[in-house]
């Protein structure tokens, strides 16, 4: 003989769902970001539309009714790049309030490692889809990140685990759409710890 569970209001779970109002809570938009690298280079597109028109990113966009944020990484790097990379594993997840101006956006990033700079060609909202090379320095406390010849100024927070805290690190000069330079930072910094512990 078996059991329905019952809430506080003597309510099934089918008699629960049936009232439940999802419009009680304001629900952000979610996106998925793709950082491919190849090499000492990453994988970038320039911005066709507003926010950020003109501006680097990373290929990704928002994610569709009924798709997954994984689908959704492959689908958005195939439409702004023409590119399909196998393997992409989700590294991050971008939630800062107002790190988008259109709306509150959460973004699941993706990373993968490419052997090769492939042939890449915009599309959709992307005017331009190129591999940019980077590099990373120190300049007394603050961190610069070239990209592309560009140089970006960062005033880099740690979290507790020695991350950069993409939430608290501060873009002082320079930088991509959105938060994308902060993420691309830490996506740099795990790549080469990972590096360092398999030569090791």
């Amino acid at each position: 003989m078996s059991h329905k569970k019952l809430n506080e209001k003597g309510q099934t779970l089918e008699e629960f769902l049936a009232e439940y109002d999802p419009s009680r809570y304001r629900h952000p938009s979610v996106t998925a970001d793709c950082v491919i690298f190849s090499g000492q280079k990453v994988l970038l597109v320039r911005r066709g539309n507003h926010p950020f028109i003109g501006d680097l990113a990373f290929p990704g966009g928002f994610v569709e009714y009924g798709e997954s944020t994984e689908e959704c990484a492959v689908r958005e790097l195939y439409e702004e790049t023409h590119a399909t990379v196998e393997n992409m594993r989700q590294f991050y997840t971008a939630s800062t309030p107002h790190r988008d101006p259109r709306d509150w956006t959460v973004s699941v990033c993706y990373t993968a490692e490419v052997p090769e700079p492939f042939e890449v060609k915009g599309g959709d909202d992307a005017a331009i889809a190129a591999w940019y090379g980077y590099e990373v320095d120190t300049d007394g406390e603050d961190t610069l990140l070239w990209v592309g010849g560009a140089k970006t100024v960062l005033k880099v927070v740690r979290d507790r685990f020695g991350k950069v805290d993409v939430n608290r690190t501060e873009v002082l000069k320079g930088g991509l759409a959105f938060d994308h330079v902060k993420i691309l930072l830490r996506a740099i910094e795990e790549r080469t710890q990972g590096e360092r512990a398999e030569r090791n």
